[in-house]
């Protein structure tokens, strides 16, 4: 599959990600323009030209403009929302990312930020995709760790904090990280108090959970 691993755990993951539209990385901290939505699987069906839900690994709905993002197992789909049926009107590519289906690793993620612009993850990779939300451009982060050099690992859930902040957690593990896309740095934010009910995601209560370094 192009260089990508998927278990049979992670099948099943995907299975089930088309129904969880608020996923993990964005439940509970959105930015203005983001929401986990309200998509309904049968029109994107109708619409994705031949993928499969079993392909679908996050949905997010950006209800300022009127648009939704599909990640797949290969590419990201944006859908126009203020049509009825969600008119597909682009397609990216994503010719360097790959998916790992380990256990105990988590999905990739995609969050908004308040340009309307996509952030992507790779749960195997210690790297960010970013797709400009005017021009649909792709561009690649190989993101440093910083006092860890050398560290090479994914990211799962992804989410913008109220200030515009882009964290992200490391897959496995569960540690916390505070992205620096300008620089392709993370810095590690504290350690966390208490294991959190959903090692998957990033919420306000997971956020708060950490003593700050």
């Amino acid at each position: 599959m192009n260089n990508r691993t998927v278990s049979i755990r992670g099948w099943l993951i995907l299975l089930f990600a088309v129904a969880a539209i608020a996923g993990c990385g964005n439940s509970e901290i959105r930015s203005e323009n983001s929401s986990g939505g309200r998509a309904n699987s049968a029109d994107l069906r109708a619409d994705s030209q031949g993928t499969s839900e079993r392909d679908v690994l996050r949905i997010r709905e950006d209800l300022l403009r009127n648009r939704l993002w599909v990640l797949t197992l290969d590419e990201v789909r944006v859908y126009n929302t203020a049509t009825t049926g969600k008119r597909l009107i682009r397609k990216i590519a994503l010719p360097n990312w790959s998916v790992v289906g380990f256990r105990n690793v988590c999905m990739p993620d995609l969050a908004l930020d308040r340009a309307g612009s996509a952030l992507i993850s790779s749960n195997g990779q210690a790297r960010l995709l970013r797709i400009d939300g005017d021009r649909f451009d792709l561009k690649e982060y190989a993101i440093r760790f910083v006092e860890k050099e050398g560290q090479d690992i994914g990211f799962g859930a992804l989410t913008f904090a109220a200030d515009g902040t882009l964290f992200a957690r490391t897959t496995p593990g569960g540690l916390l990280w505070k992205i620096d896309i300008t620089k392709a740095s993370a810095i590690m934010t504290g350690v966390d108090k208490q294991r959190p009910s959903d090692e998957c995601a990033i919420t306000a209560q997971f956020l708060n959970g950490f003593e700050r370094s």
